[in-house]
């Protein structure tokens, strides 16, 4: 699980964040925001690089593996735009 607070991953069993001394939820409650790598968010972010760059920072805290996945594709998305653009002659 993650802190509410700072972002940073703590025990599920936690009662306290070890890094900031934040308290956390109730020990036997489950976090409701899901961290799985999204293929929509994923698709969007190498569509409108933007996106991906813009959600990393924004989302990092509360979705580190997703906001991650979503800048990485951005990026990925702007290095073969580059290389695309080098290999018709553009620059």
């Amino acid at each position: 699980m993650f802190c509410s607070k700072c972002g940073k991953q703590i025990n599920d069993d936690a009662v306290v964040c070890v890094h900031c001394g934040c308290s956390t939820k109730n020990a036997n409650t489950t976090s409701t925001i899901t961290d799985n790598v999204s293929v929509g968010l994923c698709i969007l972010s190498f569509l409108i690089p933007l996106f991906g760059i813009i959600y990393w920072p924004v989302m990092h805290g509360k979705t580190p593996k997703r906001a991650k996945a979503c800048g990485v594709t951005a990026l990925i998305s702007w290095a073969l735009a580059f290389v695309m653009l080098l290999g018709m002659g553009g620059l």
